[in-house]
This record gives structure tokens, C-alpha cells and sequence, in this order.
């Protein structure tokens, strides 16, 4: 739009900023403090992150010292830093500690807790794959190949089927036990004695005591 004398450019420019003055200095606000909000948010999400990290380091190390001082770390993180990445693994931990000291209800109860709020799927399925065992070990393999049943990435699918392997043997569904075990082989290439083993005791009678 052309005008006719610079008075009339004025005016125009500012009845446009009368109009629309304050709907532009709300969004240069919003827009900047959405930035500062940001960079104020990472800074607080990346300072969290190194405090977890820190502490996590000091449950390791307390825990390798047996120093009980292991488990409050522990629990500061599952508490106070859930959503960071170190609070499942603390879980993880604290899960072994407790199968050391042979209470498998709570080691149960920490694995069941990192698979919930892990937000990487590798640490999900170590602890998925730590509790299959402990469920098997306390006489529970039909839950565990339940809990087996879910897909399962690469780099796990040997032990998994390792595990249901266990599970079956437990069960005395030998056949199926001796299938996984196979395919466990297969996927390691063959190269586990141990697995072998387990194959190969599925051909030995058990001995009943007292017969």
C-alpha cells in the first residue's frame, strides 16, 4: 500500500502497532522464555543426571566393599531419580545384593521395578532375563517362559532361549528343554560348552534318593 505523504506512513504504522503491538511483544516473550525455559530445563535434567551418576557410582563401590551404605544409594535413586537412567540400574544392583543374602521375594520385587521404569530396552531385558532365573530358581517355570514370551532383541535371544530351556527341564517337559537348547546353540554358534552340558545331562536318569 502506497501513501501519499510520510504523516500518513506514521499514522499507518501505528494503528497496525495498536493492533497488533501487544500480540507481538506476548509472542517475543513467550518465544524467548521458551528458550530460557528450555536451556534452563536441560541444565536441570543434565545436572540431575551427573548427581545420579555420582551416586550410582557410590553404590557400586560400596557395594563391591560390602558397605550397607550400598543400599541407601540405592533407594535415593529409585526415589529421588527415577527417571533418570541410573535408578534402574541401581535396581539391577540392589536386586543382586538381595539374591546374595538369598531373599529372592525382594530381588523379585527390584527386577520387577527396573523392567517397569527402564526406559532402555537392554537394560529391560537383562532384568527380565535376571528375574526368569530367579523364578525358575524358586520352583516358578511356567511364570518364567510366561515372562519369556514377549519379543526379544538379538544380542539376548541365545540366553533367553537358554532360559527356556532351564524352565522346560524344570517342568520335566525334556523334549522341549532339549529343542531350546539347541537353538541356543545355534544362535551362539555352538561355542557353549556349558550349554552342551545342559543338553547332554537331560540324557542322564535322575536318581531318586532312597529308592
Amino acid at each position: 500500500m502506497s501513501y501519499a505523504t510520510d504523516e500518513e506512513r506514521v499514522e499507518a504504522i501505528k494503528r497496525w502497532w495498536r493492533e497488533n503491538g501487544t500480540a507481538v511483544i506476548l509472542g517475543l516473550v513467550v518465544g524467548l522464555g521458551g528458550i530460557v525455559g528450555w536451556r534452563l530445563w536441560t541444565g536441570h535434567v543434565e545436572s540431575r543426571a551427573v548427581d545420579a551418576s555420582e551416586i550410582y557410582m557410590a553404590m557400586v563401590s560400596a557395594a563391591r566393599q560390602g558397605n550397607e551404605i550400598a543400599h541407601d544409594h540405592g533407594a535415593t535413586l529409585m526415589e529421588g531419580y527415577r527417571k533418570t537412567p541410573y535408578a534402574a540400574l541401581a535396581s539391577l544392583e540392589l536386586a543382586r545384593l538381595a539374591v546374595e543374602r538369598d531373599d529372592l521375594v525382594l530381588a523379585e520385587g527390584r527386577l520387577r521395578w527396573a523392567m517397569e521404569h527402564a526406559r532402555n530396552p537392554e537394560t529391560v531385558q537383562v532384568a527380565r532375563t535376571r528375574l526368569a532365573r530367579i523364578l525358575i530358581a524358586d520352583g516358578r517355570a511356567q511364570d518364567a517362559l510366561k515372562l519369556l514370551e514377549d519379543p526379544v532383541p538379538e544380542g539376548f535371544l541365545a540366553v533367553v532361549e537358554e532360559l527356556r530351556g532351564d524352565a522346560h527341564r524344570t517342568l520335566g517337559d525334556h523334549a522341549r528343554a532339549r529343542a531350546a537348547y539347541d537353538r541356543a546353540m545355534l544362535i551362539s554358534g555352538g561355542l557353549s560348552d556349558y550349554l552342551q552340558m545342559k543338553r547332554d545331562a537331560l540324557n542322564t536318569p535322575i536318581e531318586v534318593s532312597g529308592s
